[in-house]
């Protein structure tokens, strides 16, 4: 994904040490994803030693003991209202809004806070911390301490080995506080060598073929690679395979059955980024309602691209029809 014009390695796709790794959560409730009240911080230990929740969960309040400081390997969090607590959920304070990513400050304080604040608002629900490896990294840490009056962490989350990150939250102005556990892993750089170009083909299906108007939904396009290097052993291959697509969009046109007098094609959605799941599964949310210029039964042709590795990728285009 990419965070203010810069790219970073998602959870899931096997991040390095060294790399811009974005802890990404998102945030849903009753099916609906929503901005939660307040987002306090995002909190990073080691899973091998905090394998229990008990570890470092208060029992009385279900929130990061007071003692956990020590265990403490990197703490992102946006600046709050005073509070003896955590934050009060001030307006306007529950997010950073995109700060520009500057180059000497890559986590741009908010207002008067004298920290780190590195959590950041990408979409709706959609909550970013950037735990980066190469950077001399620290954070405020102010669980459970008077405002502005908490400790300053170095990042220490920067060895080959599972993590947790643990999300304290507030989803209305009247909850409570409480806690979301996540995990990810950060590996060894994988340098391997190649003694002939690639030999890569992409194969792409799309999961959703008839909709209904009114629907939105999920468009779903699947990706398989293969490598077809004979010569390459196994393993180089399942570290090639390892590897996500990256850069995917997708447009959709409208399929004009009075091509004579019409252009065969109706431009409906040009090129526009979208998502991508683990197993590279491209996703583009589709709001049929949308579709008032036309008229919106008919057959709809949706097209992705994406690149992977060096090269880049169109798939065939392939038809649905919204009824």
């Amino acid at each position: 994904m990419q965070l203010n014009g810069v790219t970073l390695v998602d959870r899931f796709n096997r991040p390095g040490v060294g790399q811009k790794v974005a802890i990404r959560t998102l945030f849903i409730n009753n099916g609906k994803f929503i901005d939660p009240y307040d987002v306090s911080a995002c909190t990073i230990f080691t899973k091998l030693a905090n394998a229990s929740p008990s570890s470092i969960v208060d029992p009385d309040d279900g929130l990061i003991k007071s003692d956990a400081t020590s265990v403490v390997l990197m703490n992102f969090e946006i600046s709050g209202g005073e509070s003896p607590d955590i934050h009060d959920g001030t307006p306007g304070k529950t997010t950073s809004e995109n700060p520009a990513w500057v180059d000497e400050t890559l986590y741009p304080t908010v207002g008067d806070h004298s920290q780190t604040s590195g959590i950041y608002r990408v979409g709706l629900g959609d909550f970013v911390a950037v735990l980066d490896g190469a950077a001399d990294l620290s954070g405020g840490y102010n669980i459970r301490f008077p405002f502005n009056g908490g400790i300053t962490v170095a990042n220490t989350a920067s060895s080959v080995q599972d993590y947790i990150d643990i999300w304290t939250v507030k989803l209305y102005a009247d909850s409570e506080y409480q806690i979301f556990i996540n995990s990810f892993s950060l590996y060894n750089d994988t340098f391997t060598t190649i003694t002939e170009p690639l030999l890569i083909t992409t194969r792409n299906r799309l999961l959703n073929k008839k909709l209904r108007f009114g629907e939105k939904v999920d468009m779903k396009i699947t990706t398989d690679i293969t490598v077809q290097n004979s010569t390459l052993p196994e393993e180089t291959k399942n570290i090639l395979r390892d590897y996500q697509i990256t850069d995917p969009q997708v447009k959709i046109d409208r399929v004009n059955e009075d091509s004579i007098n019409q252009p065969a094609r109706e431009s409906i959605i040009g090129y526009t980024e979208v998502s991508a799941t683990t197993d590279n599964t491209i996703l583009y949310p589709f709001n049929t309602a949308i579709l008032t210029t036309v008229v919106p039964a008919g057959t709809y042709i949706i097209t992705a691209k994406y690149s992977y590795l060096t090269q880049d990728f169109v798939s065939p285009p392939f038809y649905f029809t919204i009824t």
